[in-house]
């Protein structure tokens, strides 16, 4: 398995790339999996997306060491929904990257949400 520090040192500018991509503007959000290649069904993948009120914009897959390494650019700006279901079948979410402020107003959410509920 690879580690963040790994893809972070290694494909960083391929991520950076796409989600600077003009033709996916700057809303969407990047996922990166790892899995066994054996395992690497896009069209599976694709489905999972797009039950999640999601599309898949653009993917690059790459085999590194024996490992597939897929990058998922999807149309969502919120993709713990698609990163759940993911997880849920078993594909390993190494990173996601999406609008930091809506993951900070999310948290906030969910905290006050949270304490709202202990109130009771």
């Amino acid at each position: 398995m690879f580690s963040k520090e790994f893809l972070t040192s290694n494909y960083s500018a391929l991520i950076d790339k796409l989600q600077g991509d003009n033709r996916m503007g700057n809303e969407g959000a990047t996922i990166v999996l790892e899995m066994n290649p054996e395992n690497y069904l896009l069209s599976h993948i694709a489905h999972l997306i797009e039950q999640n009120n999601a599309q898949l914009l653009n993917v690059v897959s790459l085999l590194e060491n024996g490992r597939q390494i897929v990058v998922l650019n999807i149309d969502a700006e919120d993709a713990t929904n698609v990163i759940r279901s993911l997880e849920r079948f078993e594909y390993n979410v190494i990173d996601c990257r999406q609008k930091q402020q809506l993951t900070d107003e999310t948290m906030q959410k969910r905290l006050d949400e949270l304490i709202y509920y202990l109130e009771l």
